[in-house]
């Protein structure tokens, strides 16, 4: 009898084990920005006055991450909610605006924007938003 509670007592905590990790997994809302990169990948960007930052967005493309490339720089880590217009997509959050239109991307903030490019890369295409 005390091999099959010690047998059972070890089942049940390797299913909570398995619950603790697999859970958050299924409960996490499908429009959450990852910080790693998903489907889309990672993607560079240089702009006017030598800013660069990197641009992971979510697999459902609602949010984007962007990083500054050197680490406190311009622009703030920050994700951004998407929030369309006639222009184009745009992202908003944490006072940057990210404007797309295609390939090419403006970062502002307040009255301010810089117009940003991709970083060539031969192996791979540069994100487009759509024109």
């Amino acid at each position: 009898m005390s091999k099959r509670a010690v047998l059972f007592l070890a089942l049940l905590a390797l299913v909570f084990i398995v619950f603790m990790f697999v859970s958050p997994k299924l409960l996490s809302a499908p429009s959450e920005v990852a910080t790693e990169p998903q489907d889309f990948g990672t993607y560079p960007y240089e702009c006017d006055e030598h800013v660069t930052f990197t641009m992971t967005p979510a697999n459902d493309l609602n949010t984007i991450l962007i990083q500054p490339t050197i680490l406190g720089a311009y622009p703030p880590r920050s994700v951004l909610l998407r929030n369309d217009t006639v222009a184009g997509t745009r992202y908003e959050g944490n006072g940057v605006i990210f404007t797309a239109r295609g390939e090419t991307v403006t970062l502002g903030e307040g009255d301010s924007a810089i117009n940003c490019s991709p970083v060539p890369n031969p192996e791979e295409a540069p994100f487009n938003f759509g024109d």
